[in-house]
């Protein structure tokens, strides 16, 4: 009776474990669907992946249960124990290995930690089953560490690598989330198909060619009863290219969360580059992730090079199972897009970056920008939910829409927007012809009265095909600050040479801010910054401007308030006059004009050697001053007059006559382009104008000489 007792007590422990066990999976099942990501319809309208059609697959579509993520299918791989699933791309969904690809999708993979099941692998393939693909498990049950895709090691004559590469999906390439530790060595492994992982982290994410024999690592087991029954074993283990693990965290994979994957394929190099957990799943916040890149021969996974692979999901379970559902955000090269969000201060005319300031009061515009790159079908029923950011009153909403034959705008009620949310429904598709759409709200940043740090809010951008996130920059929302800056001594200054002056002020401040910030006033004299100074406490400031720092003649300088947030007061000129002076810099002391021959006609004799005359105007800009010329009657040395004497001839052909008596020859006014107030008035002549000899036609043979006095006028003739 004892016995028996006990034997009925064991049996009725066994069936209480096992329902504990069910209910327990079920639960996480559930949470799974209930907390799925956004994602696309997989098997609706215009079917991307279909369910493996291998006799063994047990994989199913499923609609997924959360609120926050409507019109969402999860791909369940497997959801119990000794299950093989898979699903795979639709004829015509293939992906492209000539062209960038781009596909990210989330993955789950039970709450079992560093106690779950297999795991599941994400898969490119060319296998001639198709979709029918699957490793050939024979009569026996599902073999869990081939995770669907790897061979089958459970032979353990099998001497030859290629044998067991045949037992797998053959022309492929799989990136497995391997969640349970195959490891096994020595006898313990021999016909147990648990060693791919020897040497290798429990848990891990990497990648390798499923049909190919280097993949393989070849064990060897020498056992029997002495040497003459002694006969080799063998079992194997995998090559684990572009590994992920975190050995400090076991069990990181089969966690019960969501964990965002990203692929990126480039054609040109044929690399494909995996980031894992690069999105947060409750926020859709971007995060860095891990990333891995590797090279891939296409000519494994392509034999025949068609260009494509078909894509799917494979996973398998053991005795030790778990939850592996999929949900798909895009499909490669079905529709190529993008999602990303802008916002810009229209007050201060600047794009907010990441980290960046923003005051009170200020006007900003938040834009979503949605483009669409290329794809295989166009970007429609595209619906944008909207988390908005704290502290702006939204009151302006629009779509914009760019297309090759103009643009349309489609007006949004703002009012819409509930608890910081809005949702958008576009009312146009994006493709070819009309490539890029704006969602554009504009509002006003509320009035707070110390800086607080508003939050970036991610926004999700969903259609049957593609589904995306825009992010808003994390920013500091600083009180509002409304400097005036008065100039107190004379805003135009007129100063000696070689005399420093001073400048003094008062910035008055309103502000909303409990804690008053502190203002400095930056002073730029002729475009080039001083030394900036702070307020006395009554906000007067007392500014000393050096002698040596001024030019003569005209000087600006500029004055304007700033907070150490960078909000600026009005900005102030003072103009500081050097008196200056006009005087000739340079003047030839002796010229000449060119021998010539006399024709017994008048003529002009051109000038010979430099002939400079350079004047400096250093009373400032706009200062005019006039040339003038006389000169002497030329004379042989004999002491014969010259018949005619100089002339100065204008570039439009005017001659006048330099005689006895002062004539004006050239007028000008001090511009910036004078440097240092110079004007070369010579530069201006060439060899026909300027300074000439007239020699009449009665002049006589010889050597004449003369001089010419030059004097400046400081008013115009």
């Amino acid at each position: 009776m004892l016995k028996q007792w006990l034997s009925a007590g064991l049996i009725l422990l066994a069936i209480c474990l096992g329902s504990r066990l069910d209910a327990y999976a079920d639960s996480d099942y559930n949470q799974a669907l209930k907390t799925a990501p956004r994602g696309i319809f997989l098997d609706k309208t215009l079917p991307i992946l279909k369910v493996g059609t291998a006799s063994k697959s047990s994989a199913t579509v499923v609609e997924t249960m959360n609120p926050a993520a409507p019109n969402t299918q999860a791909a369940v791989i497997t959801n119990g124990p000794g299950q093989f699933g898979a699903i795979w791309s639709t004829n015509g969904n293939y992906f492209d290995l000539t062209k960038d690809e781009t596909l990210s999708f989330w993955v789950y993979l039970g709450n079992q930690g560093a106690q779950a099941g297999e795991g599941m692998a994400f898969v490119l393939q060319n296998d001639p089953r198709d979709g029918g693909a699957a490793p050939n498990f024979g009569r026996g049950p599902i073999t869990g560490e081939t995770l669907g895709v790897w061979g089958v090691d459970t032979n353990s004559r099998r001497k030859n690598n290629q044998d067991l590469a045949n037992t797998a999906i053959t022309n492929s390439w799989a990136l497995e989330f391997d969640t349970n530790y195959n490891g096994l060595t020595g006898k313990n492994a021999v016909g147990k198909a648990n060693s791919f992982d020897a040497s290798f982290p429990a848990e891990h994410i990497a990648s390798n060619y499923p049909g190919e024999a280097e993949t393989y690592y070849q064990y060897i087991h020498t056992g029997g009863w002495g040497w003459i029954f002694s006969q080799d074993s063998y079992y194997y283990a995998i090559g684990h290219k572009g590994l992920i693990a975190d050995e400090t965290h076991p069990g990181f994979l089969s966690n019960g969360q969501w964990h965002h994957v990203s692929l990126q394929w480039q054609s040109a190099n044929h690399t494909m580059t995996y980031t894992f957990g690069d999105e947060d799943p409750r926020t859709g916040e971007k995060l860095p992730g891990v990333r891995r890149t590797v090279h891939l021969d296409t000519r494994k996974i392509d034999p025949k090079q068609t260009g494509f692979a078909r894509w799917g999901v494979t996973g398998t379970t053991g005795k030790r199972w778990e939850n592996n559902l999929v949900v798909f955000e895009n499909a490669p090269g079905l529709v190529d897009a993008q999602a990303k969000a802008q916002l810009t201060n229209l007050t201060r005319k600047r794009v907010i970056a990441e980290g960046g300031e923003v005051v009170s009061k200020d006007r900003v515009q938040l834009d979503y920008q949605l483009t669409y790159r290329n794809g295989r079908q166009t970007w429609s029923s595209i619906t944008a939910l909207l988390n908005l950011p704290e502290k702006i009153d939204f009151d302006e909403a629009e779509i914009r829409y760019f297309g090759k034959e103009g643009e349309w705008t489609e007006k949004l009620d703002p009012t819409a927007i509930k608890e910081r949310q809005l949702a958008v429904i576009l009312g146009r598709s994006l493709d070819e012809k009309t490539p890029a759409a704006t969602i554009r709200l504009t509002g006003t940043v509320s009035d707070v009265a110390r800086t607080v740090k508003v939050a970036s809010q991610t926004s999700t951008v969903t259609s049957n095909a593609y589904v995306g996130a825009a992010q808003t920059p994390e920013f500091n929302l600083n009180p509002n600050v409304d400097l005036d800056l008065d100039v107190t001594s004379a805003h135009v200054l007129t100063v000696a040479p070689q005399t420093d002056t001073q400048v003094t002020g008062k910035v008055m401040m309103a502000t909303t801010a409990t804690t008053r910030p502190e203002v400095k006033v930056n002073a730029v004299l002729n475009q080039k910054e001083l030394t900036t100074l702070k307020l006395q406490k009554d906000g007067t400031f007392q500014f000393s401007v050096k002698a040596d720092q001024l030019r003569l003649g005209d000087n600006t300088l500029k004055l304007v308030a700033l907070t150490e947030k960078g909000e600026a007061s009005n900005v102030v000129v003072v103009r500081i006059k050097v008196q200056g002076v006009l005087k000739f810099d340079f003047i030839s002391a002796k010229e000449q004009f060119r021998s010539s021959f006399l024709t017994g006609h008048d003529q002009y004799v051109r000038r010979s050697g430099h002939w400079q005359v350079v004047v400096q105007d250093t009373r400032g800009n706009d200062a005019r001053w006039t040339l003038m010329a006389q000169a002497e009657r030329f004379r042989s040395r004999t002491g014969a007059p010259l018949m005619g004497g100089p002339v100065y001839v204008y570039p439009d052909g005017r001659t006048t006559a330099i005689r006895e008596h002062p004539v004006p020859i050239v007028t000008h006014a001090t511009s910036p382009k004078d440097p240092e107030g110079k004007y070369a008035v010579h530069e201006e002549w060439t060899s026909k104008t300027g300074v000439l000899l007239e020699v009449r036609g009665g002049s006589l043979l010889g050597r004449y000489g003369g001089k010419i006095t030059w004097t400046l006028m400081d008013t115009p003739e």
